[in-house]
């Protein structure tokens, strides 16, 4: 194939250190493996020399079968999580070790004097470990509701929680693994490394590069403009300071976008260029592509606006014959999709939600319609193990032997679940669980009458969430302010979603147009910025731009704008923008 000039510098590069700026639609998978096809072929180093470091597991399997397409077999290619176990288990690290479960790390940190943003807690414990920060070290700068004094002692007891059951976690995976290399109790280097995605690395990868290739024929390939994960401690300076950490360094642009037409890419640069365009080594994207494509803005003033705005325009892409999986959806929060997600399945159009964050999947959504599901028929043993694993008053507390024997005598006696609750046959193990599943019988019944006399499918929602005390259940299962209020949103907007006042037909409706699971099939693509980073699709709809939300209070600005560049950079040929509101700060700097 035809490579322009900064293409071929990056593939016919040999020896030394190597910094490649791969800009958006720039083709740099396509160098990575022309790199080391020109560094087997032609300069005769053998594969086992070469070692490829990417971010994801999907990339690096990828890459591997790029390779192995060339007949590249023997070049070691991972993550920096793969290869770190692999060092650890070769310096015998890892004997007697496990590798922490989710849940016993939430477990590590709860107390029973406290509720606890756990969530928030483990995330601090891990950006403090990927600055090498250890739990007597003064800390990186990290917003939290705690004090220093209380993430200190959160830090230390879940440090021994790990201690004391011979756990590690992901990144002890790498800390230690860096410990052995610099200690030198294995041989493990090579003496050519290339790393994809060099913009994301934290402070601990950064190190284990340099450890990891002593030569220091190193090429990392990245784009500043494309670091979006530096709440888990990634820094893009590591990869713009690169020449400095590796004196006398070739950078090199590649700067030809090959995926977006013209004005995509110059709406781009406009944007993205206020925040870098200071920097030694920018350089703007030049398009390949000369044909320009639709650009577009829209105001709305409520997400239910939006939602359907966005659906009746998908509905009319498809219409007139465009590939459905070449539609996507992008959005900040998956909270922000809900609305378009509705307006979708009352269209009947397919959708792929890429993080399975389906509004109607969300766990007190889903639970909600499971107890619509027993109210319209008791005997639904389906809803009833749906409300069952969601542990909510009043049977919270029913063991799993104990609702095993309820469906072992179910399934003997021939009776639904339900009718087995209330079985006077049936022999419960303490009082207080008889007690409890009569007045979750008592309840569902009740709510049936109260349907039967013609109530609205909206007011039975309300009163199986205050029956159920779904509010409650809500409040000690959130981890945070900004988590329980979107979860007490999501309530009332199930509720909008009510359209008649037949509950079969609204419990039918949810389950209609069920999302693909699988990405090749047809269907609109629904994901967040982050995880379409990396993809392009022919039609591009970015929504809920909202100053507070994007770009988020909560975050560093220029995380918010590099952010923002990645989403306007997915298109290969059309972008639609909405905004709630109007004049919110990343919709006037792009459009302006």
């Amino acid at each position: 194939m035809d490579f322009n000039n900064k293409q071929l510098e990056a593939i016919n590069h040999y020896e030394g250190a190597c910094g490649v700026i791969a800009g958006a639609g720039s083709g740099k998978s396509t160098v990575l493996i022309n790199r080391i096809k020109t560094l087997v072929e032609k300069h005769r180093v053998p594969e086992r020399d070469i070692l490829i470091i990417s971010f994801t597991s999907a990339t690096a399997k990828e890459l591997k079968a790029k390779l192995n397409g060339f007949g590249l077999t023997q070049v070691k290619t991972g993550t920096f999580h793969a290869i770190c176990r692999d060092i650890l288990s070769k310096s015998g690290y890892l004997n007697g070790k496990t590798l922490i479960p989710e849940y016993k790390r939430e477990q590590a940190i709860v107390s029973k004097e406290t509720k606890l943003d756990t969530e928030a807690i483990l995330s601090f414990i891990g950006y403090q470990k990927n600055y090498l920060k250890s739990v007597t070290d003064e800390f990186e700068h990290f917003e939290s509701e705690y004090t220093q004094d209380e993430l200190r002692r959160f830090y230390r007891g879940y440090e021994s929680f790990k201690d004391k059951n011979h756990f590690y976690d992901h990144e002890d995976t790498l800390i230690e693994a860096l410990r052995v290399l610099e200690k030198k109790k294995i041989h493990y280097t090579f003496p050519f490394l290339l790393v994809d995605e060099h913009q994301d690395s934290n402070l601990v990868q950064n190190e284990l590069i340099k450890h990891l290739c002593p030569s220091r024929n190193i090429m990392c390939v990245q784009d500043y403009r494309q670091a979006i994960y530096g709440f888990r401690g990634s820094n893009p300076e590591f990869s713009m300071n690169f020449d400095k950490e590796y004196p006398g360094a070739k950078i090199i642009n590649l700067d030809i976008n090959y995926r977006s037409p013209a004005n995509v890419v110059d709406k781009a640069n406009h944007f993205i260029k206020r925040y870098y365009g200071d920097f030694k080594h920018y350089s703007d994207s030049i398009a390949h592509l000369k044909d320009r494509g639709i650009i577009s803005k829209d105001v709305f003033y409520s997400s239910e606006e939006e939602g359907l705005s966005v659906a009746e325009k998908i509905e009319s892409l498809i219409g007139s014959g465009e590939d459905i999986n070449q539609i996507a959806v992008l959005f900040r929060n998956n909270s922000q999709v809900s609305n378009v997600e509705y307006e979708l399945k009352l269209r009947n159009i397919s959708y792929y939600n890429a993080k399975g964050g389906s509004f109607f999947k969300r766990r007190e959504i889903a639970a909600i319609i499971s107890y619509l599901r027993l109210i319209s028929n008791p005997h639904d043993d389906v809803a009833f193990d749906s409300v069952f694993r969601f542990r909510n008053y009043p049977i919270q507390f029913f063991s799993n032997k104990l609702y095993n024997d309820i469906k072992s005598f179910s399934g003997v006696h021939n009776l639904s679940i339900f009718e087995t609750l209330t079985s006077p046959e049936f022999k419960y193990d303490k009082p207080f669980q008889r007690k409890n599943a009569k007045e979750f019988c008592d309840m569902i019944n009740n709510l049936r009458k109260q349907y039967d006399k013609g109530i609205s499918v909206t007011t039975m929602i309300d009163n199986l969430i205050k029956a159920f005390k779904f509010e409650t259940y809500i409040y000690n299962n959130s981890n945070n302010k900004e988590e329980l209020e979107d979860k007490m949103k999501s309530l009332s907007l199930l509720k909008s979603f009510v359209k008649n006042n037949n509950l079969e037909q609204f419990i039918n409706f949810t389950y209609s147009n069920k999302q693909n699971k699988h990405k090749e099939k047809d269907s609109v693509k629904l994901m967040t910025v982050h995880g379409s980073k990396g993809l392009e699709y022919k039609h591009v709809f970015l929504i809920g731009v909202e100053d507070g939300k994007f770009p988020s209070d909560k975050s560093d600005i220029l995380e918010e704008a590099r952010l923002f560049y990645v989403a306007v950079t997915r298109p290969k040929e059309n972008l639609y923008v909405s905004e709630i509101g109007r004049d919110n700060q990343f919709v006037k700097e792009y459009f302006n």
